[in-house]
């Protein structure tokens, strides 16, 4: 083998090893769950319609021609999708630049029935969605499709992460079907949390950050965000608490010990963009079964916006620059 042969086999080499390293590290991680317990512990939330296995997809995607699963999935990380679902990332579901001062908002209602006009969705089919690794992003389409008033929108718990470890096919996404005109079934803003529901919540109910600790502390700020800070006094709990290390869901007793203060408040969850807050708002409503619960859209986001862009120093607002 001459020296330019094994030049190039020494790079392929190394491009597939980096490849498989770069999988490994940012991929979604294989997990293994008991189909049997999950099923169980789902079957205790107050609202276990709205969660689904691995299991129990794959049933319904081989007996239920009316199922629509959809991918929240950051195509940068490279991932094999569930066969015969659909992807997308967020700035498919995301409102369009210039539609706000900020970024980070949910699209119209009017984009949304689009979408799902595309997957051949109408208001009796199943929805399903999934994400890897963290779920947020599931919970935050979840929370988007329920403001459509859609009934049938179920959660994936443990994601693209326990279907890998259940060995069911990937790869065959996004299939070809014929389009509906999907059509919101009853919109509703119910769940839907503005500045001025913030505000009032920081008197007479509250607010939980569901952020990491260097967000609430003020250490660091994400991308979009116009300065460091929290909202108010609001009640710090991160929103993975609630997931184990498979990256399922906790069982009811462990999200009761978790939130169990709230369980009579007025809540209302924020993070960075109404992401990880969307997850939060999933858990307190449809595992706990929590009633008066909203999610702030804007989050910290908006509200820093007000606060350092629109120089609005009587905002509620811990952690700031001084």
């Amino acid at each position: 083998m001459n020296k330019k042969v094994m030049s190039l086999v020494i790079i392929l080499a190394v491009a597939v090893l980096g490849f498989v390293g770069y999988r490994n590290v940012f991929g979604a991680k294989q997990v293994i769950v008991d189909s049997s317990a999950q099923g169980s512990k789902i079957s205790e939330y107050a609202h276990p319609e709205s969660f689904i296995t691995p299991l129990q997809l794959k049933d319904l995607m081989d007996n239920d021609k009316d199922v629509v699963v959809i991918g929240a999935l950051n195509p940068k990380k490279g991932d094999s999708p569930i066969s015969g679902s659909f992807t997308m990332w967020r700035s498919a579901y995301s409102a369009k630049e210039g539609d706000y001062p900020f970024g980070g908002m949910r699209n119209t209602n009017e984009e949304m029935e689009a979408l799902l006009s595309g997957f051949g969705a109408t208001p009796d089919s199943t929805i399903v969605v999934y994400a890897a690794n963290s779920h947020h992003d599931a919970a935050r389409l979840w929370w988007q499709i329920k403001l459509l008033g859609h009934e049938d929108v179920r959660y994936l718990d443990g994601g693209l992460n326990a279907w890998l470890g259940a060995e069911y096919p990937v790869g065959d996404a996004n299939p070809t079907v014929e389009a509906t005109s999907y059509k919101a079934p009853n919109a509703s803003n119910e769940s839907l949390a503005t500045m001025e529901d913030v505000i009032a919540a920081l008197e007479n109910g509250t607010v939980i950050d569901t952020r990491t600790t260097d967000e609430e502390t003020g250490a660091s700020t994400k991308g979009g965000a116009f300065g460091p800070g929290k909202i108010g006094d609001s009640l710090f709990i991160e929103w993975k608490k609630a997931v184990g290390e498979d990256t399922t869901l906790l069982s009811l007793a462990e999200l009761k010990a978790l939130y169990g203060d709230i369980e009579d408040k007025d809540v209302i969850a924020y993070c960075q963009s109404g992401v990880r807050s969307a997850h939060t708002y999933l858990v307190l409503t449809q595992a706990l079964g929590y009633e008066n619960v909203k999610n702030y859209d804007g989050s910290w986001i908006e509200w820093s916006h007000e606060y350092y862009e629109n120089g609005n120093k009587e905002l509620p607002t811990l952690n700031a620059e001084k």
